[in-house]
């Protein structure tokens, strides 16, 4: 008898205008958490290109993390959406963190915190270098970066506003060579420009320095060597520093897919976001939010039922 008067009970409840009214507030509160979470903290973003194939394809969209926090919480291998000089945006890996060192060998591998990995594909690397990621309050002496460090500190001198301008010498040792030798090279079928030279990517410049040591007589290697000063004063840029946190990014697909390799370092205020879940996950992830609601739901019916 008393569990008939139990199952009346939780049908009159059910029925009740103060259960509908609770049903549709939870309900209401759901759906402006949610609202809230796709403006303020998620972001579907749909894949322009497909550099991070295979894990994902072109058209995919992801799902991008804004808060503070993950940023704040990046690690090695993490995938990040990321701002571009130009205002592009692109979605890439975490290769090395601020203050990391990193070894790109001419034989398609990358060596990062003790750990050598291949990079299937990989030619931009043309001879092995390496570099430091620099972190928030580093000194970087222009003197001591190597060629790629150089091209990269170009875009930090650029993303702190500092007008320069570049003097190029061309050296065999001690023994300064003429500049227009360079005009005389060529890259692949085009014919070298001295008005290029002096921002020239470093793979063009090694490969310019290469010619020009097999025309030269001696042993002694042939060196670009770039001085930067300021336009301001035409003082002499000796050093920089590091104004925000770099990360170093890269694409899966490794050809035709810019990333740090050729854009240099991304500071940490051009992150964007970090990858939560693909497409892919969302019918898995709506389930186990409207199981939630619904054991919720079931527990608040019981609790009322038992009062």
């Amino acid at each position: 008898m008393a569990s008939l008067k139990r199952i009346v009970r939780k049908k009159q409840l059910r029925n009740s205008k103060a259960f509908i009214f609770l049903l549709v507030f939870v309900l209401l509160l759901f759906f402006a958490a949610a609202l809230c979470g796709r403006f303020y903290a998620l972001e579907p973003l749909k894949l322009s290109d497909s550099a991070m194939y295979p894990k994902f394809k072109e058209d995919d969209i992801v799902w991008i993390c804004k808060l503070p926090r993950c940023i704040d919480e990046l690690k090695v291998g993490d995938i990040v959406w990321a701002r571009m000089k130009n205002k592009e945006t692109l979605v890439r890996r975490i290769l090395a963190m601020p203050g990391d060192k990193i070894k790109f060998y001419n034989n398609g591998k990358v060596r990062v915190k003790n750990k050598t990995a291949p990079l299937q594909d990989d030619d931009v690397f043309i001879e092995t270098r390496k570099i430091t990621v620099p972190k928030k309050g580093d000194t970087l002496y222009i003197n001591r970066l190597n060629d790629v460090e150089q091209d990269y500190a170009i875009n930090i001198l650029q993303e702190q506003n500092i007008q320069f301008y570049v003097k190029t010498t061309l050296r065999q040792g001690d023994r300064e060579l003429p500049l227009d030798m360079l005009g005389a090279l060529k890259l692949g079928n085009r014919q070298v420009s001295l008005k290029e030279v002096d921002l020239l990517p470093w793979q063009d410049r090694f490969l310019l320095e290469l010619q020009v040591f097999q025309r030269e007589i001696g042993n002694t290697p042939v060196k670009i060597r770039r001085e930067f000063y300021n336009k301001a004063d035409s003082s002499l840029i000796e050093k920089i520093v590091a104004q925000d946190d770099y990360y170093f990014v890269i694409s899966e697909k490794l050809k035709h897919s810019p990333d740090s390799r050729e854009l240099g370092y991304f500071s940490k205020t051009q992150l964007l976001g970090k990858y939560v879940y693909s497409h892919r996950h969302i019918p898995k992830i709506a389930g186990n939010y409207l199981s939630r609601v619904t054991a919720f739901l079931k527990d608040l019916l019981e609790l009322s039922s038992a009062n």
